[in-house]
């Protein structure tokens, strides 16, 4: 059975969507920041935040992980990288021996985001499967 784990920022839920093309539970890392109105300047505070690894507030929804054999992570890619909340939630919330695939959502430039997840995950984790959206479509 599948843990499907999402953050989504964005007014058109590109991760969310994705997410619920995957069978299994989906559990929703809730924004508890203020979000401005202008994409651009989520973008911007967002970005420098990532790149700086500043914290955000955010729920942490309770997962029972024994239950799961494989996580699906699904989150837009900022500055090139895994987007902050779901960086900080891998940091806080540990699981083991699992088959994990990450998702990344993005309009463009992704060059560091499968790497950005190298020392997120327990080393007992096995990665099975990497897949970009870039402007909705699966590369």
């Amino acid at each position: 059975m599948n843990a499907i784990i999402y953050f989504s920022l964005s007014k058109d839920l590109n991760s969310k969507r994705i997410a619920s093309t995957f069978d299994g539970d989906i559990f929703e890392l809730v924004n508890n920041e203020k979000k401005h109105k202008s994409a651009f300047l989520n973008m911007v505070i967002y970005g420098f935040k990532t790149v700086r690894n500043k914290d955000v507030n955010f729920e942490v929804p309770e997962i029972d992980f024994d239950k799961y054999d494989t996580v699906i992570l699904v989150s837009p890619v900022w500055a090139g990288r895994v987007n902050l909340f779901m960086k900080k939630y891998l940091e806080k919330v540990k699981f083991s021996n699992k088959n994990v695939k990450i998702v990344g959502t993005c309009k463009g430039g992704y060059d560091k985001y499968f790497e950005s997840f190298n020392g997120l995950l327990d080393k007992s984790n096995t990665v099975i499967e990497e897949i970009m959206y870039v402007k909705g479509e699966k590369q």
